[in-house]
């Protein structure tokens, strides 16, 4: 109701005409004429001395009848989707709600009717998670043979707003390839998070502590680097990181599982095969909801900035690793 207070406040303490608060406030000329109209009509003058709760009571009071009157149903589909954008709340999305539909349900209702949409849906986990605020990593547990008798290791990145997953091979589990598996999870995704979530490898934290984790140097250097924090999974702790837990597992069964019977000659041929399951199981759709792990990922605006998984930064999240760090993975 914050929006609703602001359009009292200009129009009755500053005396702005209706136009004039749709410039300042973003609302339409029609959302600012049905507010006042409504506020007109309740009485109700600014300063307002009520919660947002019972300003949406007043503004908007049920309608006497029979009980037979339908009200308008939300469209919880899409809330959910807008609740994984940052800076929006039930609250806000209830008060769009009845600014397009008057009669519809009131603040307590619509809430109850979304947390039974997400019992309901139990493919989502109980927290929510908003866009490129977390990308969680971590190494698979199974290996694959290519060549004669080498072994190949698989990086596993999970995006929990989407569960869009990024998997690929490596010679080894040593500081340059999980630098090298971060920067190409950075390139497949098309920018990065604002933290990552890694497992509690010595790549990745130096000394494990539950409180205050000492982490790895080159790692450090990588996330200033692209500007991200590093808030590792706490030891023996792997709920703070499910999604990574999950995609191993995802990983392991639908990918590495998957070509466990091919003769891979080179360590070239393995990641391309990798990366061609990699691309179907991300476009594999949901069991129990509409849409994929890409297809969630792509949604332009609902969850995601300029139509990628992540929500992007500008300009130099998206260089190189730096030429002295370069030279010190190269030199381990």
């Amino acid at each position: 109701m914050e929006k609703t207070k602001e359009i009292l406040r200009l129009h009755d303490e500053l005396g702005l005409s209706q136009r004039e608060i749709a410039a300042a406030t973003g609302c339409s000329l029609g959302t600012v004429s049905s507010t006042l109209s409504k506020a007109k009509a309740a009485d109700i003058t600014y300063p307002v001395e009520m919660t947002a709760k019972q300003l949406g009571s007043a503004l908007y009071p049920p309608k006497d009848g029979t009980g037979e009157e339908k009200h308008s149903e939300p469209d919880l589909e899409n809330i959910h989707r807008e609740m994984q954008r940052k800076g929006v709340t039930l609250t806000l999305l209830w008060e769009e709600y009845k600014t397009a539909h008057p009669d519809g349900l009131m603040y307590t209702q619509f809430c109850q009717r979304y947390r039974d949409f997400r019992k309901q849906n139990d493919v989502y986990m109980r927290k929510q998670y908003k866009a490129g605020e977390r990308l969680e990593t971590d190494w698979a547990g199974l290996s694959l043979p290519y060549g004669e008798g080498q072994e190949a290791y698989f990086f596993v990145a999970a995006l929990p707003a989407s569960a869009c997953l990024y998997v690929e091979p490596f010679r080894d589990m040593e500081s340059y390839s999980w630098i090298t598996a971060h920067v190409n999870a950075f390139t497949y995704f098309g920018g990065v998070p604002r933290i990552l979530v890694p497992d509690n490898c010595k790549t990745a934290v130096q000394k494990a502590d539950y409180y205050d984790p000492d982490i790895n140097r080159t790692y450090g250097e990588m996330a200033r680097h692209y500007g991200v924090a590093v808030i590792p999974a706490r030891p023996r702790k792997p709920r703070d990181k499910p999604h990574a837990e999950n995609g191993v597992q995802i990983a392991e069964r639908r990918i590495v599982a998957k070509l466990r019977n091919r003769q891979f000659l080179t360590f070239e041929e393995m990641r391309e095969a990798t990366l061609e399951e990699l691309d179907r199981l991300n476009r594999q759709p949901f069991q129990k909801l509409p849409g994929s792990r890409l297809s969630v990922f792509l949604v332009p605006g609902a969850r995601r900035g300029r139509g990628c998984g992540i929500r992007w930064e500008a300009g130099n999240h998206k260089r190189g690793l730096p030429a002295a760090l370069r030279r010190r993975l190269s030199a381990k």
